[in-house]
């Protein structure tokens, strides 16, 4: 059996695996909740709005023309006409429309790190 140092200390390699896995399970535990947070907030009614933002952020990563023209032409295409998408990012932001429509449930709110997404249906 292999051997492995601990400290001090000679242990087997299966106590090593489990100390260290205890380890990385209390520090992943202990991060802050902020951080947690930040990483995905939305105030989607819709699942099918916020499945097609994130869609699209995968599609075209870090290039917001290309995901906000996306966007309204995918929900277009889906859900009939008037729809667009407003992104904005720490470095500035990028808008097709942005009139907010009297329906509750026809527009969807990302909040992805430091990235807004808005997909709504316009009039």
């Amino acid at each position: 059996m292999p051997f492995v140092f601990v400290g001090q200390h000679i242990i087997g390699s299966r106590m090593a695996f489990t100390r260290a896995l205890l380890v990385m399970l209390s520090a992943s535990l202990t991060l802050p909740m902020e951080t947690l947070e930040r990483s995905f907030k939305d105030n989607c009614k819709s699942e099918k709005l916020r499945e097609l933002i994130l869609e699209t952020i995968g599609l075209y990563p870090h290039q917001y023309s290309y995901q906000a023209r996306h966007m309204k032409q995918v929900a277009e295409n889906r859900f009939g006409n008037w729809w667009s998408a407003v992104i904005i990012s720490e470095r500035g932001g990028y808008g097709m429309s942005a009139i907010y429509d009297q329906h509750q449930n026809t527009s969807c709110e990302v909040m992805l790190f430091d990235t807004f997404y808005w997909l709504g249906r316009t009039c």
